[in-house]
């Protein structure tokens, strides 16, 4: 049978050195595809990590904690904020993050707000510049309106400080 051209330039392997590569043992051989997860096991999986997130968040991840939340936030300038945040600090103490504390420097107890202030002085140089601008402001109208006096002192000097 004569040769042409066509098969000698040609790019694409012929059949017969397919055939040729999988007789040979030492031949790569293709590895298999990876199978695509199924939904159910994505879904299973996104199940697992919001339950495991659930467990160190602890309380936080309550739906009872987000609802007495965003009691305080809807009762924030009101008569009734006191009573919600003293709720709020029987059922789950004081809170860690930075927005949660900053409710709480409405907080009519001296007392507490003088534990928000300390907290939120060692988690003041990680904030934004916006949110330690924000704060200092928050401390002054404090230091102003404040009628205990360790409250003002701790104020005065936050400020000072900061």
């Amino acid at each position: 049978m004569p040769r042409y051209e066509d098969d000698v330039e040609r790019e694409k392997p012929s059949w017969r050195e397919i055939d040729r590569k999988k007789d040979r043992p030492y031949a790569p051989k293709e590895a298999p595809k990876e199978r695509q997860p199924s939904h159910r096991s994505d879904w299973m999986r996104k199940q697992y990590r919001k339950e495991a997130d659930k467990l160190f968040l602890g309380k936080k991840a309550t739906k009872k904690y987000q609802k007495a939340l965003e009691e305080m936030e809807t009762l924030q300038g009101t008569d009734q904020f006191d009573q919600a945040a003293k709720a709020f600090l029987d059922e789950f103490g004081l809170p860690d993050d930075w927005s949660t504390l900053s409710l709480f420097l409405d907080y009519s107890d001296a007392d507490k707000v003088i534990q928000i202030l300390n907290t939120m002085r060692d988690l003041y140089e990680k904030r934004t510049h916006i949110e330690q601008q924000g704060f200092r402001s928050k401390l002054q109208i404090l230091g102003m309106t404040a009628s205990d006096s360790d409250l003002r002192d701790l104020v005065e000097e936050m400020l000072k400080v900061l």
